[in-house]
């Protein structure tokens, strides 16, 4: 039978800590092997056995070196040293920076390589791959080569050259000249001036002469900087170029477009900050290989700011030259400044001219004169602008036969404390070329009794035992300097000042110098002093410093006093103590102030009536009061005062807005008040309030008042007497129209624009109108009549039949009539209202056979004579009057209803005349 084979592991020993120690030490060779390799990979080569030619400066990641003799790349550090045969390379998205000795710059792209050489002080660089932009100095060429083509760049220009492949490179001139060979083979040199190009293998048809890659410029106005661009372009003509720039590199947020063909220079104007740019064919857009871009980085380097000497400052002096401090402020991008002082404006020749690595420099070495002085920047990094030199100012210096500056006196000045064996001091400000001063102090103005007298070297003495030599009183003292030669200069004026022995104190404490009190708060208002003296004292009030009469004189032994109600004014207080070892001493008079309230603000716009708009919120201004450091505002409603509807107890500023849109209509009443708080020169006080009272109303629509809405108006009414269009508003609009419609008719038949709220309207024939009131405020809101309001104009009713007088109806008229008539008079009576008749008479078939029109002229009988009877013929015949009420005009406006009557003319036929046969006629 087979047995099972036990493979377990059975370790003889069970101690974990071996294991935590193996697995420790494995950890501590992986980190030690890590910190090694880091180490050798970031290591910085230095040598000895070589002469440095250039430093190197890099930003964005990092830059690697090889030395000409070892196959090693290193990564050199911050300003590392740059030898002879030393190659340079940087990585993806780096930059890098090149300072020759001989003062040339080369910045190098990401991704470039290059290979350092100086032969005989002449640098030169060979370009493998990549970007390298070459600013050479006042006083050195530099070559640059790449395969078989050099550049030699002349003195002062700006050189650019770029190789992106085998055989393709691509130089341009941005300033200056280059002299270039190898391009033709032929070994001669073809000069390029500012803003050519040369390309080699590959074509591009737009090239970027400047700005550069990466450039960067100074903004040394403050508002921005000018950016010229250039560019060579072998396009077909009028195809269209296109400028783009942005912020972001990915050219997805703020992008400007400019469309600029036919053009080869464009400048974008007062730019402030950093943008990218790309210039490209809009055929082959802006996604094509050929797209030329680039960066422009806006650096803020406000010019230098002058501070010291102060512009037209005046310095005087009698035998050294006096010490000039040059003091001004620049901008943390500065390396250097130049600091050229001259005795012309234009700083030709300059007396002085030195770079300064500080804002600041004391000298001593000018002598009478103006000088004139500026400033300007040095800066490291490479930039296209010039730098900006300050403004230039200037300083006089004046030669003084004797010196004329007077000490000024610091300290004591109104009271100075003395104590048993401590010292009194005495300070004046320094004076120039002045080796010595002398000190003077006098019991008199007039420094007659001198108490002090001694010369001290600086401008501070100290007085030994000043409670012996100056006990409690008043003096006086002086401070003269001493030149060189041992004369005196003019002393200063007496300075009056009184000793306090502060062995005995008393010493006012409250209220302070310049306190101000509230006339209210006065009497609250406690009086304190400082003593240790026991003696009975006296409190005294007077409005004059002399205290030569007293308003107020109590008797007191405490620390303090309060009760004391004064007038408004200035006032004067102090202690008396008298008697006991101290004798008489008299704290410094204070002066304090019992103030009036603050004066009542003045409201700003606030009328009798305050309209509350739709939206917004109604603002209520009122001028500054002075002195007032916070304003109460509360807004009540008249007769319900004990219920604010808007208060604050605390507004610093001089206007508050409120939403009263929710806030019923009706008289209300504003109060505002004005209040300084309480400081350490002054007690609280109120100010006396303004109250206002005005109407609260809400901003409505127009209102029309007359005609109403469905009213009718009489005819005769409209035409004869119009009526006046009344209308109102809760404020005065900015723009209005009244406009009044007819039914019927396409266009208003009365508008009037700005119309008054009362505005007669014209004659109105009958029919269906409607009228509104189109209007706005000066804020914006439309205020126009909510709807159109119609009314009717009623027809005008007819005049009354006539009623004929003659012939009445069924009339014969016979040749009796006509024997003793030789016309038909036709009479009716008159129609109240009527101006006009109208009269016709026809025959049985309605033929008209007479017409008239005839004015009423106040007669009571109108009436129309017709003459021509021989129209008239046996038969039945018809006369109708109209009545007609007429305009000036000769419109009718009321026309009569007609009134007809018909009569009968009945006269004998004629017979027929028979004559006898004339026959021959005499003369035939």
């Amino acid at each position: 039978m087979k047995t099972r084979k036990n493979t377990k592991s059975n370790p003889s020993f069970k101690n974990p800590g071996v294991d935590i120690s193996v697995v420790a030490l494995c950890l501590l060779i992986i980190f030690i092997c890590s910190f090694l390799f880091v180490r050798n990979l970031n290591r910085t080569f230095s040598r000895n056995d070589k002469t440095p030619v250039a430093t190197v400066q890099y930003k964005y990641k990092s830059v690697q070196r090889k030395f000409i003799d070892r196959a090693v790349w290193d990564r050199p550090q911050q300003n590392s040293p740059v030898y002879n045969g030393d190659t340079i390379r940087t990585s993806p998205e780096a930059e890098a920076t090149l300072y020759f000795i001989d003062r040339n710059v080369v910045e190098l792209g990401s991704n470039t390589m290059i290979q350092v050489f100086v032969n005989n002080e002449e640098s030169r660089i060979d370009l493998t791959d990549g970007l390298v932009s070459v600013e050479t100095s006042d006083s050195s060429n530099m070559l640059i080569s790449s395969e078989n083509t050099t550049a030699k760049v002349s003195k002062g220009s700006s050189f650019r050259a770029d190789k992106s492949g085998e055989g393709s490179l691509q130089l341009v001139v941005e300033k200056g000249e280059a002299a270039v060979t190898g391009q033709d083979g032929a070994g001669t040199a073809e000069v390029l001036t500012q803003g050519a190009v040369m390309q080699a293998g590959v074509q591009l048809p737009l090239v970027v002469v400047r700005p550069g890659k990466n450039i960067k410029l100074l903004d040394q106005s403050g508002r921005g900087t000018d950016v010229p661009f250039q560019w060579q372009s072998s396009l077909p003509t009028g195809e269209e170029i296109i400028l783009e720039t942005s912020p972001l590199g990915s050219f997805s947020d703020e992008v400007q477009k400019y469309t600029v063909t036919g053009l080869t220079e464009f400048t974008l104007t007062q730019q402030n900050r950093s943008f990218y740019w790309r210039l490209y064919s809009s055929a082959s857009g802006s996604s094509d290989a050929n797209v030329q871009s680039g960066k422009v980085n806006i650096i803020a380097a406000p010019a230098p700011v002058l501070l010291e000497p102060a512009f037209e400052a005046e310095y005087t002096y009698t035998e050294t030259a006096p010490i000039v401090r040059f003091l001004w402020e620049g901008n943390s991008l500065v390396a250097s400044y130049l600091l050229e002082v001259a005795d012309n404006p234009e700083l030709k020749a300059p007396q002085f001219s030195r770079f300064i690595n500080t804002q600041s420099l004391t000298l001593s070495e000018f002598g009478e004169g103006t000088w004139y002085w500026r400033v300007t920047p040095r800066y490291l990094i490479g930039v296209e602008n010039a730098p900006e030199a300050s403004k230039v100012s200037f300083f006089h210096i004046e030669k003084q036969a004797a010196a004329a500056e007077i000490p000024q006196v610091l300290f004591p000045q109104a009271t100075a404390e003395t104590a048993r064996g401590k010292e009194m001091a005495f300070a004046w400000k320094n004076i120039s070329e002045t080796k010595s001063y002398r000190l003077k102090v006098a019991k008199d103005a007039q420094m007659k009794t001198i108490v002090v007298d001694t010369i001290v070297e600086s401008n501070s003495f100290k007085l030994d035992n000043a409670a012996t030599v100056l006990p409690n009183g008043e003096y006086y003292w002086t401070v003269s300097g001493i030149d060189s030669k041992g004369t005196e200069m003019v002393a200063s004026a007496p300075a009056k000042f009184e000793t306090v022995n502060t062995d005995y104190t008393l010493r006012g404490i409250f209220p302070p110098n310049g306190y101000v009190l509230a006339d209210t708060l006065c009497p609250d208002t406690r009086f304190t002093w400082k003593t240790n003296i026991e003696t009975e004292k006296h409190f005294q009030v007077s409005a004059s410093q002399d205290f030569s009469t007293l308003a107020v004189d109590i008797k007191t032994s405490g620390n303090g006093i309060e009760g004391i109600s004064l007038p408004q004014g200035q006032w004067y207080w102090r202690i008396v103590s008298e008697g006991g070892q101290a004798g008489t001493i008299k704290t410094e008079p204070k002066y304090f102030t019992v103030a009036p309230p603050l004066e009542k603000p003045n409201l700003f716009d606030v009328g009798n009536t305050v309209i509350v708009f739709p939206e917004g919120k109604t603002k209520f201004a009122w001028s500054p009061v002075k002195g007032a450091d916070y304003y109460q505002v509360r807004i009540t409603k008249i007769g319900q005062e004990d219920s604010p509807l808007y208060e604050n107890l605390f507004i610093t500023e001089t206007k508050v807005e409120i939403a009263l849109q929710r806030v019923l209509e009706g008289n209300y009443r504003v109060s505002i008040q004005g209040f300084a708080s309480a400081s350490v020169t002054s007690t609280r006080r109120y100010g006396l309030a303004v109250d206002h009272s005005f109407a609260l109303m809400h901003l409505k629509p127009v209102e029309l008042l007359y005609p109403a809405d469905g009213v009718k108006i009489g005819g005769l009414e409209a035409a004869l007497n119009p009526f006046t269009f009344k209308w109102k508003s809760v404020v005065s609009p900015a723009t209005s129209k009244l406009i009044l419609r007819k039914s019927g008719t396409a266009n208003p038949v009365f508008e009037v624009s700005d119309p008054s709220t009362e505005i007669q309207a014209p004659p109105l024939e009958s029919g269906r109108y409607t009228w509104e009131v189109k209007a706005t405020i000066p804020e914006g809101f439309d205020i126009s009549s909510r709807k159109r309001f119609v009314f009717t104009v009623l027809p005008v009713p007819p005049l009354p039949q006539v009623v004929f007088g003659f012939p009445k109806t069924d009339t014969v008229l016979d040749a009796s009539f006509f024997k003793s008539n030789r016309s038909i008079d036709f009479k009716w009576d008159r129609v109240s209202d009527a101006t006009h008749y109208h009269f016709k008479l026809s025959d049985s078939s309605g033929r008209v056979v007479f017409t008239a029109d005839i004015r009423a002229d106040g007669a009571t009988k109108p009436m129309v004579s017709f003459k021509d009877i021989a129209r008239l013929s046996r038969g039945i015949f018809s006369a109708e009057v109209k009545a007609q009420r007429r305009l000036s005009n000769g419109k009718v406006f009321q026309d009569g209803t007609v009134s007809r009557v018909r009569f009968r003319i009945d006269i004998p036929k004629g017979r027929t005349v028979s004559t006898d046969e004339t026959g021959v006629l005499y003369g035939k």
